[in-house]
């Protein structure tokens, strides 16, 4: 080592020594009580008491309310399941006994909810017949006929209005300060005929939030309606909009926001019912913030003492620690897009960094010295792995074509043994594959399914029948040879029962985010049992010794495409919402670099 170099090394000081030495001398000696005290104090009376304590209360109160109303739910779904209303509905309309059925019905609903405590009362409405109406009241928990007076004047036609538009869901509705819980009641065919709506106990349901630290009051809105409001005369909480409670809240579910003076506010959104519900909860601050006035002074005197602090401790971190950080982020960023090797000015006068730099230096040239010598290799042990998967394509499938050819001339004229010759030569000249192309275009790739289909649609004849839906704009992209037939195959030989009624779609296009989708659909159904040997077949651990063909290829497809575009690509199979088999082949529109 040069005596420059031992010099260098000298006036390298350690960082840690540095922070300790200015710790000491400018700040720890005389206000360490002091600090020590006003941390502990803050964290443990401020933090922890005020804003997790609510944030937390205030989350364990509505997963309460979240309970109630979701057993308010099961119980107005019950109407629907145990179908008593709709007998007692089929029976009015035979014998139009009017009385008998609003009589049958209240009895009903007084059993069904006349006791049940989150419910004051509950009504129903028949839709064709808007005359006949029942109700039943819980007066344990103080519903009267006022609730139905209130109902048939002033909720009623509101609540019908919102049915129209529910369907088989279920949603909320409020109605000055009252809140029904409303669902359609529907035939067989899904078609309303009959509207129930749940009048829920609002002091039962806002009962859980008086155990909040420091609750004041607290008021619901739904979909920017006050849904329930508040019980007691704040100035604040009235002059509390929806709009103000949504722009505190942002993109976050929870927030606590403190406000000088009489009264903090608390809010909650929850997303249910198809609407957003906003909680508002007040909170006295003379009960959350007892103690803040005292650690407001002590506070402040700390903060006298701590500005020397700051400037020195700033100046001090951002010279000898943000910069050379910011230097080492910076090229391990270039590091991690590509640009191996890349070295750092190392001239660091302390030591832990001089030797971060050192060691990123050596790391950075020793990573590009080892990719260049195994880039090639990767490369290429990834093109042996895509020709030994393409290479196991059997050509059994082409004996069978050629008898079913013979047969056919056998049978029948020259025209039908013509086309079908025309498919197996194109489907032999691309299994051949004389120029050795890794990739060819879409359209060339569907050539080769679309002979093959030929053949199966002149084998099964009326049995079988195919569409396609092809965007024509993708048909020049550059796809890997021979992903498309092998999946087709699959969907010929096990997916449909070809034998009575066999349908296949293919389709081909461009999704949203970039990515090229090509599905194939057929009629046949995903069991149980299937999704089981699917997923064996597209395991990387999979045996495949005693696999047929037909799953050798689909499984060849999968890793051909993994190992081509990423872990993101491959074959998906599953079931769509009519129970048909979709087999859906990923990949993106450009070929990987590497290629």
């Amino acid at each position: 080592m040069t005596n420059r170099a031992v010099e260098k090394h000298r006036r390298r000081k350690s960082l840690r020594w540095s922070m300790v030495r200015r710790l000491i001398f400018g700040w720890f000696l005389p206000l360490f009580l002091m600090i020590c005290g006003v941390i502990v104090l803050m964290t443990k009376n401020v933090l922890g008491q005020v804003e997790h304590t609510i944030l937390a209360s205030v989350e364990k109160t509505v997963e309460i309310m979240e309970y109630q109303l979701k057993d308010c739910e099961t119980a107005s779904k019950d109407a629907s399941y145990k179908a008593v209303i709709m007998q007692h509905y089929k029976a009015y309309l035979g014998n139009k006994n009017g009385t008998g059925f609003e009589k049958e019905l209240r009895k009903y609903l007084t059993e069904q909810y006349g006791y049940d405590d989150n419910c004051r009362a509950a009504l129903l409405v028949i839709l064709e017949h808007p005359d006949i109406s029942a109700y039943a009241l819980n007066y344990s928990n103080g519903g009267t006929y006022q609730d139905i007076q209130f109902f048939n004047t002033k909720a009623r036609e509101k609540i019908l209005e919102v049915a129209q538009t529910l369907d088989t869901g279920t949603t909320l509705v409020g109605v000055d300060g009252r809140v029904y819980m409303v669902r359609n009641l529907v035939t067989s065919k899904f078609v309303p005929y009959a509207v129930l709506a749940l009048e829920l106990n609002r002091d039962s349901l806002m009962k859980s939030y008086t155990g909040i630290w420091g609750y004041a009051d607290a008021a619901l809105y739904w979909n920017g309606e006050l849904l329930v409001p508040g019980t007691q005369d704040h100035g604040e909480h009235r002059e509390h909009s929806y709009d103000d409670m949504v722009s505190a809240l942002g993109e976050r579910d929870a927030v606590y926001e403190y406000k000088s003076g009489g009264y903090s506010h608390a809010y909650r959104r929850i997303e249910t019912y198809g609407g957003i519900m906003v909680l508002l909860v007040s909170l006295d601050n003379r009960v959350t913030y007892a103690e803040l006035t005292t650690m407001q002074y002590v506070f402040l005197i700390l903060l006298v003492f701590m500005v020397p602090l700051i400037i020195q401790m700033m100046r001090f971190f951002h010279n000898k620690v943000t910069v050379p950080l910011g230097e080492i982020i910076a090229a391990a960023d270039a590091v991690r897009e590509g640009k191996l090797g890349i070295q750092l000015v190392n001239e660091e006068d302390n030591e832990e960094f001089y030797q971060v730099k050192d060691s990123f230096n050596h790391m950075s040239q020793r990573l590009k010295n080892q990719f260049d010598k195994i880039y090639l290799e990767e490369v290429a042990l990834r093109d042996a792995k895509i020709m030994a998967l393409q290479s196991q394509i059997n050509p059994h499938f082409l004996n069978n074509t050629l008898e079913i050819i013979n047969w056919e001339a056998r049978l029948n004229g020259n025209y039908k043994v013509s086309g079908m010759i025309e498919a197996l030569s194109t489907m032999l000249g691309e299994t051949m594959n004389r120029k050795e192309a890794q990739f060819h275009s879409v359209a060339e790739e569907i050539a080769y399914a679309d002979a093959y289909l030929y053949i199966i649609s002149q084998r099964f004849g009326a049995k079988f029948r195919c569409e396609e839906k092809i965007d024509e704009r993708l048909l020049n992209v550059q796809v890997p040879r021979l992903i498309i037939q092998p999946i087709v195959e699959n969907a010929v030989e096990h997916g449909m029962d070809i034998t009575t009624q066999g349908r296949l779609e293919v389709r081909l296009f461009e999704r949203e985010d970039g990515y090229l989708c090509i599905e194939v659909e057929d009629n046949g159904h995903l069991t149980a049992e299937d999704r089981k040997r699917i997923d064996k077949i597209l395991s990387q651990d999979a045996e495949m010794a005693k696999e047929k063909r037909v799953s050798l290829g689909i499984r060849n497809v999968d890793q051909r495409l993994k190992m081509i575009y990423g872990a993101d690509c491959g074959l998906f199979i599953d079931g769509n919402e009519e129970d048909y088999t979709v087999s859906t082949i990923l990949l993106k529109m450009d070929i990987p670099s590497e290629q």
